[in-house]
């Protein structure tokens, strides 16, 4: 009776793959703002950044579908250039094999695995800069959260990661697997000339993603697929 999908990426997708024949409304995820607005503390960046290095984060379930090879590799050439460290939450099948590849490329003093952790936000608090170099996003909740955060994002040009990512404003898509142009278009935010304006238009633009925003949509749109019934 109704179908809605959460990117116009993934709306175009279900068009090409099944035969619906009714239209899709796109409706974008939503998250609770205020719930990262009340952070105050991040445990992690005092202990790993004493000397004022950038704070850099990837959160995934760690499947090859992230490619976080290319997390590493990107984060390998910021590390040359500007003085950072790199906090990898969750827990998936690729995590040994990004663990090992860690060891031969960079140093796990200034890469740390956490695993899950219920509280990313926390984390994400005072971070510098989101990763997300996947070959497939629907939409890019994760990076949706870091937004909230105040952290801009550099990120795969995957799904529906463009409509999220506000080219030059919260951050940068790159093609995907480009380690190069994601690494120089980090470099460029993470500047401490543009690190803050690309912090408050993270947030700004987070903002317009509230539940307060977007759940009243899917109110809607459930109340009109009932009243045609």
């Amino acid at each position: 009776d109704g179908v809605t999908a959460v990117s116009n990426s993934l709306k175009e997708e279900t068009i090409n793959l099944f035969s619906i024949t009714n239209n899709i409304n796109v409706i974008p995820n939503f998250i609770d703002i205020e719930k990262y607005s009340k952070v105050k503390r991040n445990p992690y960046r005092s202990k790993l950044c004493p000397k004022g290095e950038r704070l850099l984060i990837h959160t995934s379930n760690f499947r090859k579908v992230k490619r976080i090879q290319d997390v590493i590799n990107v984060f390998c050439k910021i590390n040359k250039e500007i003085p950072s460290k790199l906090i990898m939450i969750g827990d998936g099948p690729e995590r040994a094999n990004i663990e090992s590849l860690t060891r031969s490329l960079c140093s796990l003093r200034d890469v740390m695995f956490i695993g899950k952790i219920p509280d990313v936000e926390t984390v994400l608090y005072k971070a510098d800069l989101f990763l997300l170099t996947s070959e497939k996003e629907s939409f890019g909740l994760s990076a949706l959260e870091a937004m909230a955060s105040s952290v801009p994002v550099i990120s795969s040009n995957a799904g529906g990661l463009p409509e999220l990512v506000e080219e030059g404003i919260s951050g940068f898509t790159c093609d995907i697997g480009d380690v190069n142009s994601m690494s120089e278009k980090a470099i460029k935010v993470l500047d401490k000339k543009n690190l803050s304006g690309f912090k408050e238009n993270a947030l700004r633009i987070a903002n317009n993603y509230d539940i307060n925003i977007i759940l009243p949509k899917y109110v809607e749109f459930y109340k009109n697929i009932l009243n045609k019934g």
